[in-house]
């Protein structure tokens, strides 16, 4: 397996926890996989991780990357999202906002290395013929 490869599963599984913390708490609260559903958040990261999955051309990562910029930024602007980071007592919402932000912030790296990777992989092979 090439080491693009690897920070391209590296992203998906990543947007797969980012949706996990997202979701978690509101379908733990509902007991229930439909009636816990509170936005298109956690669809919108499945997709992404599905484009990237499915997609090989060189820089499709990068949409991943932008679109978790833009979650996050989002995020941190809402003052319910920044109140989850500090609320210990709600253990499972603290729980999932961490999650879901080591999830982006891992989206980010893994995205941007799959990216840089196969750009030096190429760069090294026409430096070689």
């Amino acid at each position: 397996m090439r080491g693009s490869n690897r920070f391209r599963i590296g992203t998906c599984l990543a947007l797969v926890l980012a949706a996990i913390g997202d979701a978690g708490p509101e379908i733990i609260e509902s007991r229930s996989l439909i009636a816990g559903y509170d936005g298109p958040g956690p669809l919108i990261y499945l997709a992404f991780a599905a484009l990237v999955a499915l997609v090989r051309w060189r820089y499709t990562p990068l949409f991943a990357v932008a679109m978790s910029v833009f979650f996050l930024f989002g995020g941190f602007a809402d003052a319910d999202f920044t109140n989850r980071f500090i609320t210990p007592s709600a253990t499972v919402e603290f729980l999932a906002a961490w999650l879901q932000t080591l999830g982006f912030v891992a989206t980010i790296g893994f995205g941007l290395a799959a990216v840089w990777w196969r750009s030096a992989a190429e760069t090294s092979l026409s430096a070689r013929q």
